[in-house]
């Protein structure tokens, strides 16, 4: 994974978009499942329900996209309630925490109709990174199998701004 550096802007504390550095990594070019992130959403019952992506893009600085099962519990909980909150942690200096409201904007997704295609719109993105020290490892993924060729073939439409 390439080395990113973040402390060039000095240490920010929250945005209400995501700063260069950032954008550019979530943009996801060719493909990228990596850095995959953590959504969190709200169960029925009122507790919070965690669940990793890899298909997390940012479309905008303010405007992120990901691919999600249609029986994920994931999705359920976005269909009650849009809140989200999602945790990115990326080698060597990126930790944030990015809360928004997800709104699902194709379901059933046009390119595989066992998905749908989410959107989230950035309200406030948070800088967790402490200063005095380095990220080692992140979360990565990969596609594996026939995944490949369908995450191939899923990537063009996942980038694309709405019409």
């Amino acid at each position: 994974m390439a080395k990113h550096n973040t402390k060039s802007e000095g240490h920010w504390r929250r945005s209400s978009k995501l700063n260069d550095d950032i954008f550019n990594i979530m943009r996801k070019d060719e493909g990228a499942l990596n850095p995959s992130s953590i959504i969190a959403t709200i169960d029925e019952d009122g507790s919070p329900h965690t669940a990793p992506f890899g298909s997390l893009h940012a479309l905008t600085p303010t405007t992120m996209r990901f691919v999600i099962h249609r029986y994920h519990d994931t999705l359920a909980n976005i269909l009650r309630d849009e809140r989200v909150m999602v945790c990115l942690v990326c080698p060597p200096d990126i930790a944030i925490s990015i809360r928004g409201r997800a709104n699902v904007i194709d379901n059933p997704w046009e390119i595989d109709e066992r998905y749908a295609l989410t959107e989230i719109t950035i309200e406030e993105v948070k800088n967790d990174m402490p200063i005095s020290i380095s990220i080692e490892s992140g979360i990565n993924i990969s596609a594996t199998g026939p995944f490949q060729d369908w995450w191939a073939a899923c990537w063009k439409k996942l980038q694309k701004p709405s019409e």
